[in-house]
């Protein structure tokens, strides 16, 4: 379908159901009435809530008179909520809506003792057939939002954890209200995060499940505030166990400062200002898996080809951490206005800075191969919804974003890489200056009907980045450990054909166990010269999208609509990706709600190109920036003297660009699951998920005459099963909310940068996916204890990932490292011995698959405990203070909008906001303690095993697992915390 035709099948879309919107716009409800106290005297300022069993309430204040009026209401069963400061709220379940109707409700208030804490659930637990609203969904807000890291690179690696593992190499995405890219905001300008909602949405171009949205917080017509101070220091934690037994790091903290205020500018308005500053004193631990050097003590490696140097199977102790410091401020104001009575406007600002010391160092980098950063980013948000009438809304956003970021080497000095064992020299990505600007527009509408909810809008993005690098400059020597067939001078060992290497001379006398380091050989010499070290490039994208959940009967919802994207550089068009779902109640009875709904879905899901790649291919076009290989340069080649690199072999120019046909990337997704309520305050939900992708993004390296035509192309394939398990339960004291994942998958690549060790039969790279970890699972929640406690757990547990074996040697001369070993007999091999392995194939051996071995399991168990003192004034309970902020925006608004905004009628023109953070004392002031332990029964998150045959410490492991599972430093850690709340 062409871009043309695809629009047109959209405008058809919407005019059909034009006559269905005029003819249905007198079936609106409209229910009304007087709110009054225990003496008949009429309450202003009240606010009333009607909540359905989709979960979008509607919502409206009394007035002066004490009358409130809500049209246009859908039928349905409604629970009424009415609340205001200083009475008990007013809740009546089960109200029976019908189409067209006229409801009389009047709600007399009782008032309220001072020792009274009212706590409302008017839905309690409950599954529900609207396509929103499916249990497999997490919604994350108050004391459940307390359990997740206030760090926000560790908030989004949890983030990432709960959204569970989305299909395909490219992961799931973060939304921040409403808009993709950019940083989270401090976590006290956050006021809910859903996870997987609403999966076959066609509003969204990413897969549903590992979605991730984020809502900040509206205004308040009451000043509210918090400030929290944390911190943390080497002596609460577990020592990394890679510093050896001497236990030698120097010391190290985090100081972490963040807070929020909220209040009303006047009558029309409100603000709310979040921001935070950490500084952090970290240290990187450096474990390669050995080193040549004068002596055991020395930090400087011997320069290559110097044989009175030894190797040592370690690097000194005292030396192994290396300081990390780094830097985070960020702040982040908004401002709703309330222009009229049907119109919200939303003022959003974030400023972002960001820098590090000594990057890219820990493991087998030595220090001087690291690097520092600074990053700067400014974004603006803006956000306009109008009502049209009770049953159309509008929406337009818009976005603008500014980044600004720095990179330099500790080092410019040649890069010295020796295949598994240490990378010491200068940093090979060298000196970058980038500045991005990034804008975003979207449109989106809604129209509510009796029995339908259509939504159909369009977002266009672009970005643009001018970025400045010299990377490959300083040039990179690669050696392996041992001398590989093409420069062994052993005569025992058999050279391939295509090899071109002269042994030397001081190597002869020497056995064949010594490595091309120490001989002076490199594998290959590779440098960069830069005719134009400033690139610029732009990625623009639209998508357009229409969509309507129709409800033909009160326990079936079907949801069906189209997605139409296109993007520029590649053939990109016409992406047309179709979505449907449904939603089945199984029925119980007359007048019964379903506790039992069967759940499917059918979508096509588009990944985009990104920038930075196409960036690599303005730079590495063969005249902005040409980069020569040299194979077996010979022992002529040394860092000394990297111009007779070229001596002995003729250079080879390596270029990148976009192969012919290259195109989106997209995967089919299909689903089919139950959700099960258990009880009145549980749900569990049961779904399995085949997933096919079809022109993965790989990389592909053909050698032509004059060097390496490299190129990003879509020739990819993977396929995927998944069962997930995901249950929530919400008691009075205590919430638990988390999932299970298993998932299998096989694919021929992981990602663009993914090199196949064959360029004509992708099917010797088919087989286990890296990116499918066998089993998943998450458990968070918050238990509210006697005495103000407050304990919020959360714990990731996750199987082994898959990993690949290579050889560390490049035999055919391909300059790419990536070919896997045989096994030395039989057809398996254990995955951590080097001998059940052979780099190269004698007889007839076979080859180890791709991502054979599995990474070792890892677990973690968090754990935030608090005590909430009060004083002050009493006050009512923070459930009812937090009444007014309801999810999902104005009445009826789009759904996935940021939401939260001013509300029409209310007594300074906005509701809602935040109460005290941790359990409620009932007080106007809180003060609360608490600590948080990462990691807390100090299991150790090793990361994956040396898997490169070359080194001495194949099999072993060198390195922790990343964050969420442990941080560089410590593999348990503990930070102390004291907010202040009014």
């Amino acid at each position: 379908m062409s871009f043309r035709a695809g629009l047109r099948f959209v405008l058809l879309f919407l005019v059909a159901w034009m006559p269905v919107v005029t003819s249905a716009q007198q079936t609106g409800a409209t229910v009304h009435g007087l709110v009054a106290d225990p003496e008949s005297a009429v309450i202003p300022g009240a606010t009333v809530t009607l909540t359905p069993a989709s979960g979008k309430p509607l919502m409206t204040q009394s007035q002066s008179d004490g009358s409130y009026m809500l049209q246009g209401v859908p039928a349905g069963t409604y629970s009424v909520t009415v609340t205001m400061p200083g009475f008990a709220s007013y809740v009546k379940l089960g109200v029976r809506i019908a189409a067209g109707q006229n409801l009389a409700l009047d709600a007399k208030m009782a008032i309220e003792e001072q020792k009274q804490q009212v706590n409302v659930n008017a839905q309690g637990a409950q599954v529900s057939v609207d396509s929103d609203s499916n249990a497999s969904s997490t919604v994350i807000k108050g004391k459940d939002l307390e359990a997740l890291s206030d760090d926000p690179d560790e908030l989004s690696s949890e983030l990432t954890a709960l959204a569970g593992p989305a299909a395909g190499p490219n992961g799931g995405q973060i939304y921040v209200d409403g808009f993709t890219g950019g940083q989270l905001p401090p976590k006290s300008s956050i006021r809910e995060i859903r996870i997987n909602q609403n999966p076959f949405s066609a509003q969204y171009d990413k897969l549903g499940y590992g979605r991730v949205e984020v809502f900040t917080k509206p205004g308040t017509d009451k000043f509210h505030g918090s400030l929290s101070v944390q911190g943390g220091d080497n002596a609460f934690n577990t020592s990394n166990p890679f510093l050896g037994a001497s236990n030698t790091q120097p010391p190290y903290y985090t100081t972490f400062i963040l807070g929020s205020v909220s209040g009303p500018i006047n009558r029309f308005s409100s603000f709310t200002v979040g921001g935070s500053h950490r500084t952090i004193q970290d240290n990187n631990i450096v474990n390669p898996s050995g080193f040549y050097a004068s002596s055991a003590s020395s930090l400087t490696p011997c320069s290559p080809g110097d044989l009175s140097c030894s190797y040592f199977s370690s690097y000194p102790e005292s030396a192994r951490a290396v300081s990390h410091p780094q830097t985070r401020s960020d702040v982040s104001p908004r401002v709703d206005f309330a222009l009229g009575e049907k119109n919200t406007l939303t003022v959003r600002y974030q400023y972002n800075v960001n820098g590090q010391q000594n990057n890219g160092i820990g493991n087998t980098n030595l220090p001087t191969a690291g690097y520092n950063t600074e990053t700067t980013e400014n974004t603006v948000q803006i956000s306009d919804t109008q009502i049209l009438s009770p049953r159309v809304i509008n929406e337009t956003r818009f976005e603008y974003q500014r980044d600004y970021s720095t990179q330099d080497p500790v080092s410019t000095d040649p890069t010295l890489s020796v295949q598994g064992i240490f990378t010491s020299g200068g940093s090979s990505l060298g000196t970058q200056r980038s500045t991005s600007t990034h804008l975003e527009v979207q449109n989106y509408s809604s129209i509510a009907l009796a029995k339908n909810f259509i939504r159909f809008g369009v977002r266009v993005r672009t970005t643009n980045e001018s970025l400045s690098s010299n990377a490959g400059l300083n040039g990179t020597f690669t050696y392996s450990y041992l001398l590989d067939p093409c420069t062994d001078p052993n005569p025992s060992i058999k050279r391939p054909s295509n090899c071109n290497a002269q042994a030397t001379k001081p190597c002869d006398a020497l056995n064949a166990g010594i490595s091309s380091y120490q001989c002076g050989l490199p594998g290959q010499y590779a440098a960069t010269a830069i005719n134009k070290l400033e690139v610029d490039g732009r990625l623009t994208d639209v998508g357009f999208y229409a969509e309507d959940d129709w409800k033909p009967r009160g326990n079936l919802t079907i949801t069906y609509g189209i997605r139409l994207e296109a993007q520029n550089v590649i053939n990109s068009g016409h992406d047309f990706a179709p979505r449907a779902s449904f939603a089945y109640g199984i029925p119980r009875g007359s007048g019964k709600s379903p506790t039992t709904v069967v759940r499917g879905g059918f979508g096509i899901f588009y990944d985009r190109f990104t920038l930075a790649n196409y960036l690599t291919t303005l730079q590495e076009n063969g005249v902005n920036q040409v980069t020569s290989t040299v194979i077996n340069p010979g022992a002529v080649c040394t860092p000394e003297n990297p111009a007779n690199c070229g001596a002995s072999v003729a250079n080879k120019i390596t270029t990148y660009g976009l192969g012919n046909g290259i195109r989106s990337s997209y995967t089919m997704q299909e689903a089919v699951g139950v959700d099960q309520q258990l009880g009145r305050a549980a749900t569990m939900s049961v779904n399995y998920l085949y997933a096919r992708g079809d022109h993965q993004y790989l990389s592909r390296n053909f050698i032509v005459d004059n060097g390496f035509d490299q190129q990003f192309q879509s020739g990819g394939v993977y396929k995927e099963n998944q069962l997930l398990i995901n249950g929530n339960a919400r008691l009075k004291k205590l919430t638990l909310f988390g999932f299970y994942s298993l998932n299998l998958a096989d694919a021929n690549t992981s990602g663009a940068g993914f090199f196949p060790t064959s360029n004509t039969d992708t099917k010797v790279d088919y087989g286990r996916a890296s990116f499918a970890h066998a089993s998943f699972g998450v458990v968070g929640g918050s238990w509210q204890l006697p005495y103000s406690f407050t304990a919020s757990p959360f714990i990731i547990a996750q199987s082994g990932t898959p990993y690949n074996l290579t050889t560390g040697l490049d035999p055919a001369g391909t300059s790419i490292y990536n070919q896997r070993p045989f096994f030395a007999s039989g057809d398996s091999g254990a995955c951590r011995v080097s001998s059940a392995f052979s780099s190269t194939q004698t007889g007839s051996l076979t080859p180890v698959p791709i991502n054979y071995c599995n990474g070792p399991a890892n677990f973690t168990f968090n754990l935030r405990a608090s005590r909430t003192f009060g004083f002050g004034e009493k006050t009512r309970s923070a459930a009812s203070a937090t009444s007014g902020s309801g999810p999902g925006g104005p009445v009826g608004g789009p759904g996935g909008g940021p939401g939260g905004g001013p509300r029409a009628g209310g007594p300074g023109g906005v509701r809602g906001g935040f109460g005290p953070q941790g359990a409620s004392s009932g007080h106007r002031y809180t003060f609360t303690l608490g600590a948080q332990a990462f990691n807390l029964f100090n299991v150790i998150p090793y990361g994956t095993p040396t898997s490169s045959l070359s080194s001495p410490r194949f099999g072993q492991f060198t390195t922790l697992a990343a964050g969420p599972f442990s941080s560089a430093t410590a593999s348990r850690r503990i930070t102390l915390q004291a907010t202040f709340n009014f």
